[in-house]
C-alpha cells in the first residue's frame, strides 16, 4: 500500500513539473495562445493541486483505492499528453530552419507555398491538380538566377492571378507569356507568383520575400476588383473579432501549437491534399454555428448554393463573405464610406512599401485591375444582392478608388472592366456558381495585359 502510494506521489511531482508556468512559457510563448488566460489557468491551476493533493496524501496514513485510482489514472493521463506536447516541442525546435541561411529558409519555407506540395481541386465546376515548384510557386521549375537577356516578370495577386479553377498553364500569366512570345518576345520570362485569398497587405510581405531573390525586370500586381479594398478592413475585423479567450478558439490554438509538428512531419510526405473534402468540412463546421441573422442569411442563398457549400463544392471563404459582409459590394464601392477611406489608405501605403522594394532591385512596378462580375455584367450566380450588379456596372466607383491609389504612388496602372463588359456571351468566361475566370475568361485577361506591355513598350525584342 505504502509503495502504491509512493508510486501516485511520483507521478503527481511529475505532472507538476510537466504543467506548470515555466513549462507554459517554454512550449507557448510563441503561439498566439499564450495570450490565453484559460491557458494560463490550466498551467496554474495544475501545480497548485498537484502540491495540494501531495500535501494530503503525505498526510493520510491511507488512501482509498479509489480515491487513489483516480489520482493514479488522471496524473497518467496528463504525463502522457505531457510528453506529447514535449514532443511537438522537439520537433519543432530540430526541424527549424536556420533563418540566416536564406538558401535553406527557401527550402523550407519557399517563397510563397510550401516547396514540392500540391492540392488537388475537384468540385462540380473544375477538377485540377496544383503542383508547387522548389521555389515554392505556383509554376514550372526556375532558376533563381536569371539568364543573360531574359525580361522577368513577376505576376503577384491571388486566386484570379493563381488560376483558380483550371491547370496552371491556363492561369492568366502562363498564357501571358505565350502571347507574347507568339508576338515575337522570346526573352520574356513571366513567373506566377498568385496565391488565393489574398490582398496587398500580403502581396507586400511576397514581394519583399521573392524580388530580392529573383530579380525581375517588372512586377505585376494583380488587384482584384473591390474584393482586394474590401479583404484589407474585412480581415483586420476578424482579428479583432478573434477572441483569444473564447473556448472554442483556445481549443483550436492549444491543439494547434500542442500537437502542429506532428502534422508537419506527415505533411512532408508531399502527397497531394483534397481540397474538396477539406472544404466540405470546414463548411458544415461553420454553418453548424449559424444562429440568429446569420443563419438567417444562410436560408436566403438559394438550394442550389447551400447545397454546393454543405458538400464542399464552394470554399469558406465565399461562404464567409455572403454571411458576414452580404453589404461588402455597396460599402466598398462608395468612396466616402468611413471603412472604404480607411481601406483605401492602408493600400497605398502597401503599394508605397512595394514601389520601394521593386525600387530597390531594379524592378519596374505595375498597379493591374482585374474584373470581377459585379462590375462587367458577366453571369455568376452568388447570393441575393446580384440583382444590384446592373447598378453596381453603372455606378462603378471601385476602378476610380484603384487609379487613384497607383497615382498616389506614381505608379502605371492598367484595367481591364470595359473589356469586359464589351465581351459578348456573358456566361462564357467565368465559373456560374465559383465565380472566377475560367480558362477562356483568363485567356482574355492575359491577351489584354500583353497588349498593354507591348503597346506601353515595357517589353522589347
Amino acid at each position: 500500500m505504502k509503495n502504491s502510494k509512493n508510486v501516485v506521489l511520483f507521478l503527481i511531482l511529475v505532472l507538476v513539473l510537466m504543467w506548470n508556468p515555466l513549462t507554459s512559457y517554454i512550449y507557448y510563448s510563441e503561439h498566439v495562445v499564450y495570450d490565453s488566460k484559460i491557458l494560463s489557468l490550466i498551467f496554474w491551476l495544475i501545480p497548485i493541486i498537484g502540491v495540494i493533493a501531495i500535501v494530503y496524501i503525505k498526510r493520510k496514513d491511507t488512501v482509498s483505492p479509489r480515491v487513489e485510482g483516480i489520482v493514479f489514472n488522471s496524473a497518467y493521463v496528463g504525463i502522457l499528453l505531457g510528453f506529447l506536447v514535449l514532443i511537438n516541442f522537439l520537433i519543432g525546435v530540430f526541424t527549424k530552419p536556420d533563418t540566416s541561411n536564406p538558401d535553406q529558409v527557401l527550402k523550407n519555407e519557399g517563397l510563397i507555398f510550401k516547396p514540392n506540395s500540391a492540392a488537388v481541386y475537384t468540385t462540380v465546376e473544375f477538377n485540377y491538380r496544383a503542383d508547387i515548384n522548389g521555389l515554392g510557386l505556383r509554376n514550372k521549375e526556375i532558376k533563381v538566377e536569371k539568364e543573360k537577356g531574359t525580361y522577368r516578370i513577376l505576376c503577384f495577386g491571388d486566386s484570379w492571378t493563381f488560376g483558380w479553377g483550371v491547370d496552371v498553364e491556363y492561369s492568366w500569366p502562363m498564357q501571358m507569356e505565350n502571347y507574347l512570345k507568339a508576338n515575337g518576345y522570346t526573352n520574356v520570362e513571366v513567373i506566377n507568383c498568385g496565391q488565393g485569398g489574398q490582398f496587398t497587405s500580403t502581396y507586400k510581405e511576397f514581394i519583399s520575400r521573392a524580388v530580392p531573390v529573383l530579380k525581375p525586370d517588372l512586377v505585376l500586381v494583380g488587384v482584384l476588383q473591390l474584393d482586394d479594398l474590401a479583404q484589407l478592413f474585412e480581415n483586420k475585423l476578424a482579428a479583432v473579432k478573434a477572441n483569444v479567450n473564447s473556448p472554442k478558439f483556445f481549443l483550436k490554438a492549444f491543439l494547434m501549437a500542442s500537437f502542429g509538428n506532428y502534422l508537419k512531419l506527415v505533411a512532408q510526405n508531399n502527397s497531394a491534399i483534397e481540397i474538396r473534402t477539406v472544404w466540405e468540412g470546414n463548411n458544415n463546421d461553420l454553418i453548424k454555428d449559424f444562429s440568429g441573422m446569420r443563419k438567417l442569411r444562410f436560408t436566403t442563398l438559394t438550394d442550389t448554393i447551400q447545397t454546393l457549400f454543405r458538400t464542399g463544392n464552394l470554399n469558406p471563404g465565399l461562404l464567409n463573405n455572403y454571411i458576414d459582409f452580404p453589404d461588402r459590394v455597396t460599402i466598398f464601392n462608395n468612396p466616402n464610406h468611413p471603412t472604404t477611406q480607411e481601406a483605401k489608405k492602408e493600400m497605398t501605403e502597401d503599394f508605397e512599401k512595394m514601389n520601394a522594394v521593386c525600387k530597390a532591385n531594379g524592378a519596374a512596378l505595375m498597379f493591374l485591375n482585374l474584373p470581377m462580375n459585379y462590375f462587367t455584367g458577366h453571369v455568376v450566380e452568388r447570393m441575393p444582392s446580384d440583382v444590384l450588379n446592373g447598378y453596381y456596372q453603372q455606378n462603378n466607383n471601385i476602378d476610380s478608388i484603384y487609379a487613384s491609389i497607383a497615382k498616389a504612388n506614381q505608379l502605371p496602372y492598367f484595367q481591364l472592366t470595359q473589356h469586359f463588359i464589351d465581351l459578348p456571351e456573358k456566361e462564357k468566361y467565368f465559373f456560374k456558381y465559383d465565380g472566377h475566370p475560367n480558362k477562356i475568361g483568363y485567356q482574355e485577361i492575359a491577351t489584354e495585359i500583353g497588349k498593354h506591355l507591348i503597346e506601353a513598350q515595357y517589353v522589347v525584342k
